[in-house]
């Protein structure tokens, strides 16, 4: 039996170590934050107009599709905040990327903005649904080509509107990507501490990630639907596929090709839940991983120690789901310590863009594998059979 001074001290010992678990939390979402952010939190976006002369050949149209509430001081060149709306918002960008950059670099100046050396903005212009739709349908002129391919990127947490914007618009001039480009940017505070309101905020935008997906697929100028999605917002994009794929929409299915996830910080053990409800849907999947990123390294810590998706270097676990896995560990730089490899090296942005402009076709990962048996929870205890053709 404990005296009263004992359990005073084992009760401010176990205050202690809640606070020193707090606190050690507290360090890592700061340093999560810090490692993550591919562009510094300013009072000055990167979305201010630029009035130059510019080549027609230097631009990028880009359509955006955001939940995300309009910033109420759009002309400091955010257009929109970290605020979730009730409401859908659409965007044309036209964005003017500088002659002769290097790939994998982000060239930016939120003071200055010089067509010449930066990534800017020439021209944004929200529009309605309908006038959305109108032009997606119209995307065979725009791009010279019988029913190009939509490309939807969605970022990661702690990334504002306007970083969403000029980094979306690097992946496609990298990438060499000919079809109809659409950000569909969530509400990311893009601040420090934001890690679970983004996080949350990413759920909330689940719904409309896949009425867009939905809109695109029911388009017949387009071709297919390819996604490329980092970091937090690989979770978004599973938890989209996984509800659209629960509700046995082939129509959406049939029409999605490439799904590239970089980074995906999403917790394996929930990764190989939403892969057993995808079909074959899940051999169009590429991951891009690497041991040491130390955004996921960080990430982990806040989540009870399980190792996420993109820190997963067992290519064979992977090949186990019918996935194909891609180890950058070897891949110098990225801005944001590792993070950003994906879309941060030439050689890794170039074999992407060959992946995305490759015509679809049965993948071999998923022929001949009539059914997949997951370890995931089951009421009747036994091993989840995961169809390859559903």
């Amino acid at each position: 039996m404990f005296s009263k001074t004992g359990l005073a001290v084992r009760d401010t010992a176990a205050a202690a170590g809640k606070g020193a678990g707090r606190l050690a939390n507290v360090l890592a979402l700061c340093l999560l934050a810090s490692v993550l952010a591919g562009c510094q939190t300013s009072t000055t976006g990167l979305l201010t107009p630029v009035a130059a002369d510019i080549a027609p050949q230097q631009t990028r149209t880009i359509l955006a599709v955001t939940t995300r509430k309009p910033d109420p001081q759009k002309g400091k060149g955010f257009l929109f905040g970290g605020d979730r709306d009730t409401q859908v918002h659409f965007v044309n960008l036209a964005m003017s990327m500088p002659p002769g950059r290097i790939p994998g670099t982000l060239p930016v100046n939120r003071s200055k903005p010089d067509p010449a050396k930066d990534i800017t903005l020439v021209k944004a212009e929200e529009i309605t649904y309908p006038e959305f739709k109108a032009q997606v349908a119209a995307a065979p002129v725009a791009f010279g080509k019988p029913k190009p391919r939509a490309l939807v990127f969605t970022h990661g947490y702690n990334t504002q509107f306007d970083e969403s914007v000029v980094r979306f618009a690097q992946i496609v001039d990298d990438t060499r990507f000919q079809g109809l480009p659409v950000l569909f940017s969530w509400p990311s505070r893009g601040v420090t501490a934001g890690y679970g309101y983004d996080k949350d905020s990413a759920n909330y935008s689940r719904d409309a990630m896949q009425q867009l997906l939905n809109a695109l697929a029911a388009e017949p100028n387009i071709g297919g639907i390819d996604i490329f999605a980092h970091s937090m917002g690989g979770w978004l994009t599973m938890e989209t596929l996984r509800q659209i794929a629960i509700s046995k929409d082939a129509a959406i299915l049939d029409r999605i090709g490439t799904v590239v996830l970089a980074a995906p910080d999403v917790d394996f053990d929930v990764f190989r839940t939403q892969i057993s409800q995808l079909g074959a849907l899940r051999g169009r999947l590429k991951v891009y991983v690497s041991s040491d990123d130390r955004a996921l390294q960080i990430s982990r810590k806040l989540f009870g120690g399980k190792i996420r998706t993109g820190e997963t270097t067992d290519i064979a676990q992977f090949r186990a789901l019918g996935v194909e896995a891609h180890d950058i560990s070897g891949v110098k730089g990225g801005i944001g310590k590792n993070h950003n490899k994906a879309f941060g090296d030439a050689t890794t942005i170039a074999s992407i863009g060959q992946s995305l402009s490759a015509e679809r076709t049965d993948t071999s990962l998923v022929t001949g594998l009539e059914s997949l048996m997951l370890a995931v929870p089951r009421l009747d205890n036994g091993l989840l059979t995961a169809s390859a053709r559903q």
